[in-house]
């Protein structure tokens, strides 16, 4: 209840001010017609915000779709130093960790929630415009940056494939024309040191650069509840990025990124919620029965967990970026621009997925991501056009192996028990495209967009459930392939998965080719030079692919296909009073056809597992609203809502196998999707105020909330999600002028207990707590 009543008063202060605010406002519209709009706002209000979301620079507020732009000092300021804490800025925007420790983002209910390391997203993350293709890849991505821009709905057509639900596009900070440097230094509980510099310069005529690096360390937030004394979550993360930019001529420009970071931190554990068992007790499962039946669930806080004693948890992930891009004017309104950019990510961790000091599993990941890309396109302008025509290719590869090591209820055949197994997924996809798009001014007011893509794909898939080289797995299928009638032909070490017709183990190997065209058209009225309406017809897909489950028969090993989404959006953009008060909002309808998500089916050997498959039929529909006031100077008022209605219309299985993560039959008709609350309310409230003549103070604090969602397909109560709303706090001092900058903050001030997933791997239920309250001290000085 006090959760309802404080996002009420927040929006009631706003909407309150909005009222008392907007006669003052019709009574200085004479400024209204004023069409000339700095990049960087001069005027009292709100920053007037330069994005690039449709490849060339606009103002924000000139752009038909909805946007949330954020520059990289607010997101410093607000601590928002990973893609996941963008939760506490952009409502309709979701974070969720896989079973398997994937980060999946959703926008607007459209994610894509998988196990395999190699997923491949329905939210696109960008650097420059260049695609990171694996969600896992965006770990380091906010290190001085420029700004993020956050799209909403298909973005299919300019910014490439598997964008269903949107684009998130970071702009690195750029080389400057004259030298400046910047640092700054938090220090936090659970002995956290996060420190940050950048040096930015020319170093040669029509050189410039920027160097930039990042270092987070912390202590293990997490407690054991079997060993008090053992800590868990150990955070040290190391990144640093290099920019040159070399002009050599006023026509011609290139750029080069070159990024990489490590990341030892160690994986944190999920808290055990209950025992679970897959398949009856017998003689030879019955000491994981003992272990886990009696085994106390763990308290309702963010801090206790458990795992397995003296095991190493610290994992060796590295990621490797490079990217080279030249823009030449080979006429005052016509650009050629080239993009090529190859990124390497590589991982060994080890994870505790059941939640106890009983090794019911555990996983280690081991894994190589990598990608070539490389993008030609050529535009231009005219008085009443804007123009694009571009194509581009990309070479991915996924592999990945898993060695899960278990005492599971489910892993014996007869007499014969197995405690491990290895999985395997290598994939490799080849993406060839066209696009362009088109920009018409009808009328002064009145402005038409059009833009489409054709992509064709090319995805190979080799794996399977393999030995692990011990030999126990395979004798174990051996048994089984002969009580079926079929060859006991499983070694250790080789693949186990059976071809379901002849009963054989071997290896899966699978294409997938595919095709699609992506297209947009839009309409935007100008009815003033600072209001817009709007409203836009997309199409989109996300290609299909295969997943990494336990797999005994081939037929789990199928992919799904690719997934397609209609939608349609209206929206308006209002800004007041040399932009003190602006108003945004919009509608959506998203017809959705063949969801990619993961299943439950059951298998007679292992139990109910999981599978990769569709959902053919589903809709989505919603609205926003986002209000921005400054009713007094000094005082910023942000304000933002996203209600989401998602529906599954038709079962992705035929009748009677449909099932929840149980195993249990249900009917998914009317399901909402996983992870998708109805409700999310981003606000942020700051103050600032002169102290002296050169110090100025300012308090501000931001509050998230989303209301319930369930973990996965069924409705099944013990997956639920439980709605939650956190609370962070600000305060500090800075010198007029900018130069340096003390903030004390604490985020999740009121210590709730939140969980953001619930999973069930092999015998127990699980959840993955939110992080406890914090709390620190940022010091940044800029020269």
């Amino acid at each position: 209840m006090r959760r309802r009543v404080t996002t009420v008063c927040l929006y009631s202060t706003s909407i309150l001010g909005l009222f008392i605010y907007l006669p003052a406002v019709g009574q200085e519209q004479g400024n209204a017609g004023n069409t000339s709009s700095p990049s960087v706002s001069t005027i009292s209000g709100f920053d007037e915000i330069i994005v690039t979301a449709q490849k060339r620079s606009e103002r924000l507020s000139d752009v038909p779709m909805s946007i949330t732009a954020v520059g990289g000092d607010q997101l410093l300021q607000r601590g928002i130093t990973s893609t996941e804490a963008l939760t506490k800025l952009v409502p309709g925007f979701t974070f969720q960790v896989s079973d398997y420790g994937t980060p999946i983002y959703s926008i607007r209910g459209i994610g894509f929630l998988d196990l395999a390391l190699g997923a491949v997203p329905a939210v696109t993350a960008y650097v420059d415009e260049v695609p990171l293709p694996f969600s896992i890849m965006t770990r380091g991505v906010t290190m001085d940056l420029e700004r993020v821009e956050i799209l909403k709905g298909p973005q299919g057509t300019l910014f490439g494939q598997n964008s269903t639900g949107g684009a998130i596009n970071y702009l690195a900070a750029k080389p400057t024309e004259d030298l400046s440097a910047g640092v700054s230094l938090t220090i936090g509980r659970f002995e956290t040191i996060e420190g940050e510099a950048f040096i930015s310069g020319p170093i040669a005529p029509g050189l410039t650069a920027r160097l930039s690096t990042r270092h987070e360390y912390a202590d293990g937030w997490q407690r054991s509840m079997s060993r008090p004394d053992d800590r868990l979550g150990d955070r040290k993360f190391n990144s640093a990025r290099l920019l040159l930019d070399w002009q050599p001529s006023d026509q011609l420009k290139f750029s080069l990124n070159a990024n990489g970071w490590n990341d030892r931190s160690e994986t944190p554990a999920v808290q055990f919620r209950s025992f679970l068992p897959k398949t009856p007790a017998n003689p030879a499962n019955q000491f994981v029965y003992d272990a886990l039946s009696v085994y106390d669930k763990v308290p309702d806080n963010n801090r206790d967990a458990d795992w397995d004693a003296g095991k190493d948890y610290d994992g060796e992930n590295k990621f490797r970026h490079i990217s080279l891009r030249g823009d030449w004017s080979v006429a005052d309104d016509i650009t050629i621009t080239s993009i090529t950019a190859f990124s390497r990510f590589t991982i060994d961790r080890r994870a505790d997925k059941d939640g106890t000091d009983f090794q019911n599993i555990d996983i280690i990941t081991d894994g190589l991501l990598k990608s070539f890309f490389q993008e030609l396109r050529v535009a231009g302008s005219s008085d009443q056009f804007n123009w694009m025509l571009g194509a581009s290719y990309q070479d991915d590869t996924a592999n990945q192996s898993d060695l899960d090591l278990f005492f599971a209820d489910n892993t014996n055949i007869g007499p014969l028990y197995y405690s491990a197994a290895r999985f395997i997924s290598n994939q490799r996809a080849k993406t060839k495209s066209i696009f362009g798009g088109i920009d018409y001014q009808i009328t002064d007011t009145l402005k038409a967009q059009l833009s489409g893509r054709y992509s064709h794909q090319k995805r190979h898939f080799t794996g399977c459930s393999a030995d692990s080289g011990t030999g126990d797995f395979a004798e174990a299928f051996n048994l089984l392939a002969s009580m079926l009638g079929g060859p006991a032909n499983a070694v250790p070490g080789g693949c186990i998965t059976m071809d379901p017709v002849t009963f054989a183990s071997t290896t899966f190997v699978d294409n997938l080719n595919q095709g699609n065209y992506s297209w947009r058209f839009g309409l935007d009225w100008k009815f003033a030079p600072d209001q817009m309406l709007y409203g836009n017809i997309s199409k989109g897909y996300k290609f299909g692919g295969y997943s990494i489950p336990a797999a005994a028969l081939t037929t789990q090993l199928t992919p799904a296909t690719q997934e397609s989404v209609v939608g349609y959006e209206a929206g308006f953009k209002l800004s007041f009073d040399e932009r003190r008060v602006q108003f945004n909002g919009a509608a959506f309808y998203y017809d959705y056809k063949d969801k990619q998500i993961i299943g439950t089916v059951l298998n007679p050997i292992l139990g109910g597992i999981t599978q990769l498959i569709n959902v053919p039929k589903s809709r989505i529909a919603g609205a926003e609203l986002e209000l921005l006031l400054m009713p007094i100077d000094g005082l910023r008022l942000s304000n933002s809502m996203t209600y989401v209605a998602s529906k599954v219309k038709a079962n992705p299985l035929p009748p009677g196998e449909s099932r929840d993560p149980l195993g249990n039959l249900v009917d998914f008709r009317g399901n909402q999707f996983p992870n998708t609350p109805k409700w999310q309310f981003v606000s942020d409230a700051e103050y600032a105020q002169p102290l002296t003549d050169s110090l100025n103070g300012f308090v501000g604090a931001t509050y998230s909330y989303r209301s319930k969602s369930n973990a996965a397909l069924g409705d099944n109560p013990m997956f639920t999600i439980d709605s939650y709303g956190l609370l962070d706090l600000r305060a500090g001092i800075e010198d007029s002028d900018g130069t340096w900058r003390v903030q004390v903050w604490g985020r999740n001030v009121t210590n709730k207990y939140y969980w953001t997933n619930v999973g069930k791997i092999v015998s127990t239920v699980t959840r993955l707590s939110g992080n406890p309250a914090t709390y620190g001290i940022t010091f940044s000085y800029r020269y």
